[in-house]
């Protein structure tokens, strides 16, 4: 329970200016799920973060016992909708962050949030109060990754669920989060137990799973607890997706956990860096990625762009005992779909949240020499050497630039100097034909409630297929993105509606809106492997992914 009390007070560094609530910086405290997607609205009873600078005290006092005040270390906070007022419950005050309860009373709807430190009242930030929409915490305090969840076991201690203290099939598990809707009595006293009338689901890797207890944890005002049995069926690896839909449509964040079958440290078996970037090994990845997409919503007529690029990274993850989590290593299970919802606009460049390293990224040199049946080409590395993409080639259907593209099905060579922490690098790799997308023409408007099936062919030997897309709303900067694994052998996939709730719906001014879905495949169990003196494994996927433009709805 020390990992629970830490991700409850988590608080970050103290800013030093004038007192004001971030750009939408009032988000669930357990899911960050980003205001403006389907579940970045804020529960009845739930708690939640208010991030901004000069929102209260350089530290948190700490709280004191039942019943708890609506005012700590000077800082209070009012929800306010037209000329009702109620005060929220302070539960962790920082110049940078505050964290409280939003009453059970809150007026539903559109409301504006204004704190008040040593009686100075700040400007207001708007936000949406419902009824229920739940929030699951994650051991590293971001939404998303290793769940908040933990192993029961009866007659013994209940373990937090770890990739070497992974769950069983059918066995009990305890889940945290905040959410799940208001409470009868005041938020500010000891909770009472007993399931909450929210009608609530656990899916595990999209498998529904039964639930025994949907209510408040005694320990804690506004901690909610989800007692599950994972089904029989459930998928077996270290990053199952988990996700609660409450009242049948608010889908929660996706976090993870490990579920083996038998209780011994997870394995995945079609996911060839998942051993060695768990153990915190020294990695080099490369992925050469040939990507045409099709554009065609709100364009008179249908065009493609394709380019080349090229991501490397050379990394190794910290030997903390927490388990590290990566959006691009951890992948889901083959047969599941995971998704994450971070503000920012991930299909433009935008940084995704701890895709770094937790670790330290690994100088292999400045550059890397690429050549093919096309020439040759030279991949520079980002200063710092930190995870980097960067253009091979680039052609636009009707454009007089000439084509540029170099990745085509064939041999290639990539060699390096190396640097200060990686040798010199010489690899070969093979680039395969692409498969088809059968399908692609009928993906335009994706009804999310209704999920999205793909079909391929030709896919390449050894290869696994991976489909991910999602939607960008460009006026509230957030992103709803989805990530899926097929089983191996397959000709067809169906997305399921659970992965597709928090992409943002396309917006009827079509400017405002982006959606994306494409399909491709990589070589994720066998990846062409090469050497390198200060590394641990080398690893190169090589592969094309076919995207399409599309309408969520």
């Amino acid at each position: 329970m020390r990992i629970l009390c830490i991700v409850l007070t988590l608080g970050m560094a103290p800013w030093s200016y004038a007192q004001l609530i971030g750009s939408r910086g009032i988000v669930n405290s357990a899911s960050y799920v980003a205001p403006g997607l389907p579940a970045g609205s804020i529960a009845r009873g739930s708690m939640f973060a208010i991030f901004g600078v000069g929102l209260g005290p350089a530290s948190s006092p700490p709280l004191t016992a039942f019943p708890l005040s609506t005012t700590l270390g000077g800082v209070s906070i009012s929800v306010t909708q037209g000329a009702t007022t109620v005060n929220a419950v302070p539960l962790y005050v920082s110049a940078s962050q505050v964290n409280a309860i939003m009453p059970s009373n809150a007026p539903l709807g559109k409301v504006s949030v204004s704190v008040t430190f040593n009686n100075v009242k700040g400007p207001p930030s708007p936000a949406t109060v419902v009824n229920a929409s739940f929030g699951a915490y994650a051991v590293n305090a971001a939404g998303f990754g290793p769940s908040l969840v933990y192993n029961f076991i009866p007659g013994a201690a209940t373990p937090l669920n770890l990739p070497n203290v992974a769950a069983t099939p059918n066995q009990y598990a305890v889940l945290y989060g905040t959410g799940l809707g208001p409470v009868a009595y005041a938020d500010n006293v000891a909770p009472t137990g007993g399931d909450l009338p929210t009608k609530t689901e656990v899916f595990v890797g999209g498998l529904a799973a039964t639930v025994t207890y949907h209510g408040r944890n005694a320990c804690c005002a506004g901690l909610d607890q989800i007692n599950f049995q994972i089904p029989a069926n459930a998928p077996l690896g270290c990053w199952v997706p988990v996700q609660v839909r409450t009242e049948s449509v608010t889908v929660s964040n996706t976090t993870t956990m490990a579920i083996s079958a038998d209780g011994s440290p997870c394995k995945e078996s079609g996911n060839a860096l998942a051993a060695p970037f768990l153990a915190g090994k020294k990695l080099g990845v490369i992925a050469a990625l040939n990507t045409p997409v099709t554009e065609d919503v709100g364009l008179a007529a249908a065009a493609t762009v394709t380019s080349d690029s090229m991501m490397i990274t050379f990394q190794q993850e910290s030997a903390s005992p927490l388990p590290p989590f990566n959006p691009y290593f951890s992948l889901p299970p083959a047969g599941t779909c995971t998704a994450y919802t971070p503000q920012g606009d991930m299909f433009d460049g935008d940084p995704f949240p701890l895709s770094g390293t937790t670790g330290r990224f690994l100088d292999a040199g400045s550059s890397l020499a690429v050549a093919g049946s096309l020439g040759n080409r030279t991949v520079k590395r980002a200063t710092g050497n930190v995870r980097n993409f960067q253009p091979l080639g680039y052609t636009y259907d009707g454009s007089l630039v000439p084509s540029s593209l170099f990745l085509k099905p064939g041999s290639f060579s990539l060699t390096g100097s190396g640097g200060a922490d990686v040798g010199a690098i010489s690899a070969s790799f093979t680039f395969p034909t692409p498969l088809t997308w059968s399908n692609r023409g009928q993906a335009i408007r994706i009804t999310r409630s209704q999920g999205l099936t793909v079909s391929y062919l030709g896919v390449p030997a050894g290869q696994t297929v991976v489909i991910f897309g999602g939607g960008v709303d460009l006026p509230s900067n957030a992103t709803g993105e989805f990530v899926c694994v097929a089983p191996a052998g397959s000709s067809s996939f169906t997305v399921p509606a659970t992965a597709l709730a928090n992409v943002p719906a396309t917006r009827s001014n079509l400017l405002q809106s982006k959606g994306v879905v494409y399909v491709g495949a990589l070589p994720l169990a066998s990846p062409a492997a090469f050497t390198a003196t200060g590394l641990d494994t080398g690893a190169i996927y090589a592969g094309a992914f076919i995207g399409k433009t599309v309408i969520f709805q």
